[in-house]
């Protein structure tokens, strides 16, 4: 062993381990590097000694990767992996994510600090198509399989959050249930590929046809919620007419004798749960039905007053009943 230096030795242990390892002075120059290292770098072993290290770091983290590792060097201790996430660059210029543990190490020839690095490319792409995954499950658990708006649960809970902005700041809320008159016939008639068609072309044009912060939501074969938040009845009194009006055309445009029963509510105040908000919609809705089909009943909100017919160029009003 006689002639033989601390670094000699010291990487040729570095040889035995699995990650790439860099040996890098207190000024920055690195004076070892394994084959592991030079094959994760891209580039031969010759053309890492001496480099500085700053020069594996990306252009625009230079200076700060300077200001690091001086604040390191004036207390060397071990910094294990996952500390936090960190971007090399390679000599070609390509960068890739990665995970460095330090530790300082004594030579003979002077103090060093070990570098071991490790390419983080597959993990990142892995975690990226898991959260991707999750999200897509996340969304399917609260988008209707058929029709692709809104499901139930979803409607819950968008609902849950309506009525806590409605108790914390009194900002009401309108909700709108829709009904398809007529549909069932169509079912028998033409089966239900055919019924199936016309719901997922309804609820693409319900969603084109609100705002982007209100939901449309499929809590039935044939019928549909639109949450409209924040909408109180000055709001609602010129939305839902239009809305109903909206979907009128829609259907009238159709191959079917389809028509549309409406009933909607604003909220001032808080309901005594979900279920019952979506009831008192609903109950207006089925009004409508008894009363004939295709129309548009609406209660903006004072408990003492009556619901109002929505439909377009109609004044007729509807005494509530209990």
């Amino acid at each position: 062993m006689t002639g033989t230096s601390d670094l000699d030795i010291y990487g040729r242990f570095l040889e035995t381990t699995t990650d790439a390892a860099l040996l890098v002075d207190a000024i920055g120059t690195i004076i070892y590097a394994n084959a592991l290292a030079a094959r994760l770098l891209k580039t031969q072993l010759s053309a890492l000694i001496g480099l500085a290290v700053h020069d594996l770091v990306p252009n625009e983290h230079r200076e700060t990767h300077r200001d690091r590792v001086a604040e390191y060097w004036r207390q060397p201790a071990l910094r294990p992996m996952r500390r936090d996430e960190f971007h090399a660059q390679r000599p070609d210029g390509s960068c890739f994510p990665a995970d460095i543990m330090l530790a300082p190490v004594e030579l003979a020839e002077g103090p060093v600090v070990l570098c071991v690095i490790r390419d983080l490319t597959e993990q990142k792409a892995q975690e990226k198509m898991l959260k991707a995954a999750l999200k897509r499950e996340q969304r399917l658990a609260l988008t209707d399989p058929l029709v692709g708006v809104a499901n139930k649960r979803h409607l819950h809970l968008a609902l849950e959050q309506e009525v806590a902005q409605l108790r914390r700041h009194g900002r009401p809320f309108t909700l709108i249930y829709l009904d398809l008159d007529n549909f069932k016939p169509l079912n028998d008639n033409h089966g239900h590929a055919e019924g199936d068609r016309v719901l997922i072309s309804l609820g693409q044009f319900l969603q084109a046809s609100v705002r982007k912060t209100d939901l449309v939501a499929r809590v039935g074969g044939d019928e549909f919620v639109v949450l409209m938040g924040e909408t109180a009845a000055d709001a609602a009194r010129v939305r839902v007419p239009g809305f109903h009006a909206s979907v009128t055309r829609f259907l009238e445009d159709m191959p079917w004798p389809l028509t549309v029963s409406v009933g909607a509510v604003v909220f001032a105040s808080p309901p005594d749960s979900i279920e019952a908000s979506i009831s008192q919609a609903d109950a207006l809705m089925l009004r409508v039905k008894r009363g004939g089909r295709n129309g548009c009943l609406a209660h903006y909100g004072d408990s003492d007053a009556e619901a109002e017919s929505c439909d377009l160029g109609e004044s007729e009003k509807i005494t509530v009943l209990p």
